[in-house]
Parts: C-alpha cells; sequence; structure tokens
C-alpha cells in the first residue's frame, strides 16, 4: 500500500511526496517518521493511527485593557474600547432632591405667616401714630359717616370738586369755619362760577370776624348771579353792622323781592324791623310768606 500525506487543512488523501493539497492547495510538510519498530517480544493490537492533523492556530488573546490595570503606566493613552467602557463605574442616576417634610413645611409657612401678621400690625401702628384719625368737631354720626365718604372721594381725586364742596358743607353745618374755608377755597378755584359757593365762604369768613372779605365774597356771588337771595341778605347784614342802615334796608327789600329759601322770610323781615327801628321810621309790614324758622 503507497504512502499518503493526509491535508491537515481539508483531510484530503494526497499521494506521497506531493507539496501543496491537490484539493485545496494547502501546503504540505514532509511526512511524519515512522515508529521505531517494536522490540522483540511485543506485539503491536493495531496498526498505527494515522497522523492527526494539525489544528488550527489559536487566535492571540485581546490585549488586557488598560482600564483594568491600574498599576502598570504607559506613556500612550488607552484607545477606546468596549471592555474600557464596559469597566468604567457605572454613572449613577441623579437623584431629585426632596423636599422638605409636610411638618416641617407647615412650620414655615407659620412662621412667616406670623411674620407677616407682625408686619402688618407694626404698619398699622405706625399708620395711626403718623396719621391720626380725622375727626369733625360736633358732628353727629351721619355727618361723620358722609365726612369719610368726600375724603375717600378726594384721596382718589383731590381735583373733585363735588367731593370738596360737600365735605366743606359737613365743616361748615359743624362751625368748623376755618376747615370748611379750604375746601370751599379749592372748589371755587376749579370751578368759578358757583355763586352759592362764594357765598357760603363769605360767611366762613364772616363767622371768624372777617366781615371785609365776607362783603367781597358775597358781592362775587351777586356778581355772578345779581338774583342771589342770600348774598343779598348777607351784604345787608355786613351793611348793618358797619352802621349802613340805609344801604342795608334796601338789600333786605331786594333779597325779599328775589324769592328767598324756605326759612328765610323772618329773618328777612326780622332785619327789616331792626334797622327800620334804628331810622326811627314805622316797621313795615311782615311779608306773608313769613315764618318762625328763620335763616
Amino acid at each position: 500500500m503507497s504512502k499518503t500525506i493526509i491535508c491537515p487543512d481539508c483531510g484530503f488523501e494526497n499521494p506521497d511526496g506531493s507539496e501543496s493539497c491537490q484539493h485545496c492547495n494547502f501546503p504540505l510538510t514532509a511526512p511524519a517518521a515512522q515508529p521505531a519498530p517494536a522490540q522483540p517480544g511485543v506485539a503491536s493490537a493495531k496498526p498505527a493511527p494515522p497522523p492527526k492533523p494539525a489544528p488550527p492556530p489559536k487566535p492571540a488573546p485581546p490585549p488586557e485593557p488598560r482600564a483594568a490595570q491600574p498599576d502598570r503606566e504607559s506613556s500612550e493613552p488607552a484607545g477606546p474600547s468596549s471592555e474600557v467602557i464596559r469597566m468604567r463605574p457605572p454613572r449613577g442616576r441623579r437623584v431629585r432632591r426632596a423636599g422638605p417634610e409636610p411638618q416641617a413645611l407647615s412650620i414655615w409657612l407659620m412662621a412667616a405667616l406670623v411674620a407677616v401678621a407682625v408686619a402688618l400690625i407694626v404698619a398699622i401702628r405706625g399708620y395711626k401714630q403718623t396719621n391720626p384719625k380725622i375727626t369733625v368737631d360736633g358732628a353727629t354720626a351721619a355727618q361723620l359717616k358722609a365726612a369719610d365718604a368726600f375724603r375717600a372721594q378726594l384721596a382718589q381725586d383731590s381735583t373733585d370738586i363735588q367731593a370738596n364742596i360737600g365735605l366743606a358743607n359737613v365743616l361748615f353745618d359743624t362751625g368748623n369755619w376755618s376747615e370748611a374755608i379750604i375746601h370751599y377755597r379749592a372748589a371755587i378755584t376749579r370751578d368759578s362760577t358757583r355763586a352759592t359757593t362764594f357765598v357760603d365762604l363769605g360767611v366762613c369768613y364772616y363767622n371768624l370776624g372777617d366781615s371785609d372779605n365776607a362783603a367781597k365774597l358775597f358781592q362775587l356771588g351777586l356778581d355772578r348771579d345779581p338774583h342771589q337771595p342770600v348774598a343779598l341778605f348777607n351784604l345787608g347784614v355786613v351793611a348793618e353792622k358797619n352802621g349802613d342802615n340805609d344801604k342795608a334796608l334796601k338789600l333786605y327789600h331786594q333779597a325779599l323781592d328775589n324769592h328767598p329759601p324756605d326759612g328765610m322770610n323772618q329773618s328777612i323781615a326780622d332785619a327789616m324791623k331792626r334797622v327800620q327801628a334804628a331810622l326811627g321810621k314805622k316797621p313795615g309790614k311782615i311779608p306773608a310768606g313769613a315764618n318762625k324758622s328763620g335763616f
């Protein structure tokens, strides 16, 4: 039987002396040496097996990742590799910081509310000390309520003419003449056509003892309304006070002829009797519409 050479790559039996496999062209090595002849007296149980093909070369193991070798020193930086990434410590998930406990939150909230309440109390006390409550001497509860309402309107709009006149009227009715003057003047500064406001302003000055300014203001009211009976009557009062009874009597007659308001007829009649007596004249007839309410 002729010797053959088995291809270590594909296992094909090639004739002895072949340099390459006739089947896959794999290079063949020289045939393995025959085993030494058996010693005498020793028999072989079976023929020697053919030589086994050489196993394929094992691939070289991958280099050990640098990240797993902290003791080694290398001048070259380790390149990116899957092993390096896997061997890096896992990055922990960012944990959201929990808020304060509900009980702690309620304590802080209560503390904040207490602080706000204290601040408000301090502010209110300070406001009261620097801005004492404004009262109206001699006013009734209804008049105080009306005065507060007019002041609230003026706080929103200091140019409100009606609010100035309304507050001045409350001060006039309660005898607070100096304060009433302030608001009457504020009103006529913005509207100088109001005859009755000039008259009321003149009454304030007259009651404060300034009859000269009072007469000027009565005349200003009469200039805006020549038939203003209250202005005519008040001018007669000033004339009577100054001793000019003839002028006073004439003004009283004019006031009576210009339809004075209810309750004023008796005041005019009393004034006419007074100046007629001072002049030595017989008192005239009291007007039919006179009453006892006075002016």
